[in-house]
């Protein structure tokens, strides 16, 4: 990591609105337990992602939920598992991200959950295809507190939109945009933050100036680059990598891979541990506690909040074994080497490889 982007990163957390002694305090802890690496992991997840619900409405063909090769139950977390996990430990807690593999605006409890985080001073933020079928959705966003939002719309066109957001229509979400837009502007608001992310993918990647322009006519605050990820596939190589690109000499920048005869393959440097085995950690819809958000299935899980306090599940034996294999060699975790094409992302990308913000 550059110098450069480790001082942007300190003065992004020196800005957070919701630093108390407690949250700082732990933050260094945490700090310090991932900087040695240690197997048990001294503070609590200072980042929790918390998966509202495991269903989609859509069909994304590279995603499991859209080509069918989710393991899981398809299901929405119950208020009282979301409830008990920010009771425990939300004082510790910076930033809330409500997602997983799911759309979280499907649980109809959503308002209440970002509300239950806010009135602890939590950060919360979604990710979210935004195809709202109730527009008292959008000011209850507003109302309830969330602070920012990323709007899935890989598109500047209705044909290419719709082309790999399978189900979703461009309409709606162009004028669910604008209605947020206006509605923050109406309650006199500066919040959600309004951020639209666009995935470069060969059918799409002449639209990028496109967007740009369609983020500042909806106004919007930000777009965001995602650069494209194949997940584990659809079983069909050829057809997944027809979505992104693989001729070289027309790298635009964004694309992670080297995809040759042999399969797709990080371009970027391996990193020597995941940090959010100290960082963060996840909570699936049923409660599960998994330490990766790309672990889809759920194939590792250390215990469930439902029946555990999270702070037992946190360091267990099953985790603290996880975290001195993963430091050991990484590549030995079928999640971390193989169950993904190219490998597990994380070990591989930093946040600020993930997203690239272009401004609006």
């Amino acid at each position: 990591m550059s110098l450069k982007s480790v001082v942007e990163k300190y003065k992004n957390f020196i800005s957070l609105p919701n630093h108390t002694f407690k949250r700082l305090t732990n933050k260094v802890v945490v700090q310090v337990s991932r900087t040695v690496a240690s197997e048990t992991a001294y503070g609590i997840p200072s980042h929790l992602m918390m998966e509202i619900s495991s269903a989609c409405q859509l069909r994304c063909p590279l995603c499991p939920i859209g080509n069918d090769t989710f393991a899981r139950t398809s299901e929405l977390m119950a208020f009282d598992i979301y409830k008990k996990v920010v009771d425990e430990i939300g004082d510790y807690v910076y930033r809330i991200n409500l997602n997983g593999m799911g759309e979280p605006t499907l649980n109809h409890q959503i308002l209440d959950m970002i509300k239950y985080a806010k009135d602890k001073g939590i950060y919360v933020d979604l990710y979210t295809n935004f195809q709202l079928e109730k527009m008292s959705m959008i000011e209850g966003l507003i109302d309830a507190g969330l602070d920012s939002i990323l709007i899935a719309m890989d598109g500047a066109s209705k044909e290419n939109y719709e082309e790999y957001r399978v189900g979703g229509k461009f309409e709606a979400i162009v004028s669910n945009v604008k209605h947020l837009v206006a509605a923050r502007k109406k309650l006199g608001g500066k919040l959600p933050e309004i951020n639209i992310q666009f995935i470069p993918l060969n059918h799409n990647k002449d639209d990028l100036d496109k967007m740009s322009d369609l983020v500042r006519s909806l106004g919007a605050d930000n777009l965001f680059v995602k650069r494209p990820f194949l997940f584990r596939g659809t079983g069909d190589v050829e057809k997944d990598h027809e979505f992104i690109q693989t001729d070289e000499s027309e790298d635009d920048g964004y694309n992670l891979y080297k995809v040759d005869e042999n399969g797709a393959s990080w371009q970027l440097k391996t990193k020597n541990v995941c940090d959010y085995l100290w960082t963060s950690t996840v909570v699936l819809a049923d409660g599960s506690v998994s330490p990766c958000c790309f672990d889809y299935d759920g194939t590792v899980i250390f215990g469930n909040v439902a029946e555990d306090k999270f702070q037992d599940i946190w360091n267990n034996n099953s985790y603290k074994k996880f975290r001195q294999r993963n430091k050991k060699d990484w590549k030995s975790i079928p999640l971390c080497s193989q169950d993904f094409e190219g490998g597990c992302p994380h070990m591989y990308v930093q946040a600020s490889d993930w997203l690239v913000k272009l401004g609006s």
